[in-house]
């Protein structure tokens, strides 16, 4: 009786617990809250966090008193690297405060380890592509928790998903970015017209913590090689003056060639013998668009006319 009477029951409260899904390796954040229903102070004392496989992770002390609530704190707590479901233990192990022996307690938490989620971006990509020509492309591949990917290995699939190129990821991260690692891809460009979609595939590279496999679909056009040069003048209708940065698009069976103007508002494209529509656009500016025929090298003159300020505010920035 004299034992029972000198011992108080505790309880254990996770009263911050890990999200319910967490990143393999990234940091949990974690608070306990002991007590007992006589409200002693067991700021001696300590809790302990118990792994799934029984293995204490970390062991952390009681430093708040506060209305008979003992508590730890905030404390981080590395997730495990392993993928799946994990159900862990927090226990307080007992203690004499006192005189008094306060019995153990516990509270379970559960969470889902994931891997880190990958992504992938493809740039540099100028299309069409003359027929058979060889062409660079800029993959780029980032971890949603900034790991570092240099070494690892990205691959290009083809029609049917025949594997057509592989390359490895830079040492350094691409310029302004802080985890983007990239590589140049060079491709063979199909001996067929038409237009295609090729695929990037990056998938877990071993590395300590596991991460998603990912994956990015890139479009691109193939064409007859170039034959002829047509040069485009684009000029304000009334001033007479160049424009610069207007976006000149050329079109012959819905495969699409494009360049931008130059200071003198000439934009040159190569373009193979055949029928296309022309259109140059620029903002504040109605779209000019007309139909040649192109057998020989061509000098074309487009004339913008500028429209009422009214209309200029929901124009995109073309």
């Amino acid at each position: 009786m004299t034992e029972e009477a000198n011992a108080h029951h505790t309880n254990t409260e996770m009263i911050l617990s890990p999200r319910r899904e967490v990143l393999a390796g990234t940091d949990m954040a974690l608070k306990v809250e002991v007590s007992c229903p006589s409200g002693c102070d067991l700021r001696s004392g300590t809790v302990r966090v118990i792994a799934q496989d029984g293995t204490v992770a970390k062991e952390v002390p009681l430093i708040s008193f506060e209305e008979g609530i003992n508590g730890t704190g905030e404390f981080a707590l590395k997730a495990p690297v392993e993928v799946g479901e994990c159900t862990w233990n927090v226990a307080y192990p007992g203690q004499e405060v006192g005189g008094v022996f306060h019995h153990p307690s516990s509270t379970q938490f559960s969470f889902t380890v994931s891997p880190h989620p990958t992504s992938i971006a493809v740039w540099n990509l100028i299309s069409p592509i003359a027929l058979g020509n060889r062409f660079k492309i800029k993959v780029g591949v980032k971890c949603s928790v900034e790991c570092k990917l240099t070494g690892c290995e990205i691959a290009v699939y083809g029609q049917r998903g025949r594997k057509v190129a592989s390359e490895t990821l830079s040492d350094l991260p691409w310029p302004g970015s802080s985890a983007l690692y990239w590589t140049d891809v060079e491709l063979e460009a199909p001996c067929a017209e038409g237009h295609y979609k090729w695929r990037v595939g990056f998938r877990d590279p071993h590395l300590e913590a596991p991460h998603s496999d990912a994956s990015y679909r890139f479009a691109f056009a193939t064409a007859r090689p170039p034959e002829h040069i047509l040069t485009v003048h684009v000029t304000d209708k009334h001033t007479k003056s160049p424009i610069e940065g207007a976006l000149v698009t050329i079109r012959s069976r819905g495969t699409p060639y494009r360049a931008r103007t130059d200071a003198g508002g000439v934009a040159s494209i190569g373009v193979p013998t055949g029928e296309y529509n022309i259109y140059a656009v620029k903002h504040r500016y109605a779209d000019f668009n007309t139909t040649v025929e192109i057998g020989s090298d061509l000098d074309l003159k487009a004339e913008l006319l500028l429209t009422p300020p009214s209309q200029w505010g929901g124009w995109p920035n073309r």
